[in-house]
């Protein structure tokens, strides 16, 4: 899944003079209306427009944030923004950030991960590297994917995630889709009109 960009290749993605307009994404256990949103205090600032669907807001925190489908379920559907600082990789080893390259190379040395797929990824004009994986099935423990502010970001057997990472001013941000391996498909779907609306930094 590569998410399309919302303006011309080969714009600056910081090049708009005012910020886009979006409403602070807030948990209030209601469904999101329709529109456009950001978190606050998340940076590089993060736009998304909702147009459909039952999602709603979940985990709100500086460094991590999303909005769900079928919360509380096995084959709940999260779309996640994630700032990390460290990557989970060989040997139980966790690697530093420092790019977007180098995050998703470690991200496809975790031993508790099976990669599925490894591509190129374009979102809001940005290059960047994606990896899907799912969890091994070696345990069924939950298997650590990522350090972001709030604490370790794992995966459960039967669940696979979509992560995409690009290299910003702010760092490495890394953008991500969740769902079960049964119903993958179906979470592909549910989050394509999410990420083809985001904006990074503006």
């Amino acid at each position: 899944m590569s998410a399309e960009p919302s303006e011309p290749a080969g714009e600056s993605p910081e090049s708009s003079a005012a910020p886009i307009d979006a409403a602070a994404l807030e948990r209030t256990g209601d469904v999101i209306p329709p529109g456009r949103y950001t978190r606050v205090d998340f940076v590089p600032r993060i736009t998304f427009e909702v147009t459909d669907g039952a999602w709603y807001a979940e985990q709100l925190y500086t460094g991590f944030f999303d909005v769900q489908q079928d919360v509380g379920s096995p084959d709940v559907i999260a779309v996640q923004f994630a700032k990390p600082s460290e990557i989970y990789s060989e040997h139980g080893t966790s690697v530093r950030v420092e790019s977007a390259e180098g995050a998703a190379a470690a991200a496809r040395g975790n031993p508790g991960l099976t990669v599925i797929g490894d591509s190129a990824g374009l979102m809001d004009g940005r290059d960047g590297f994606v990896v899907e994986v799912e969890h091994a099935g070696a345990s069924t423990s939950n298997v650590g994917v990522m350090a972001v502010p709030p604490g370790p970001l794992s995966i459960a057997p039967d669940r696979r995630l979509w992560i995409a990472f690009f290299d910003t001013d702010d760092g490495v941000l890394a953008v991500m889709v969740g769902g079960s391996v049964a119903r993958w498909d179906e979470a592909l779907a549910a989050a394509e009109p999410i990420l083809e609306t985001v904006t990074i930094g503006r």
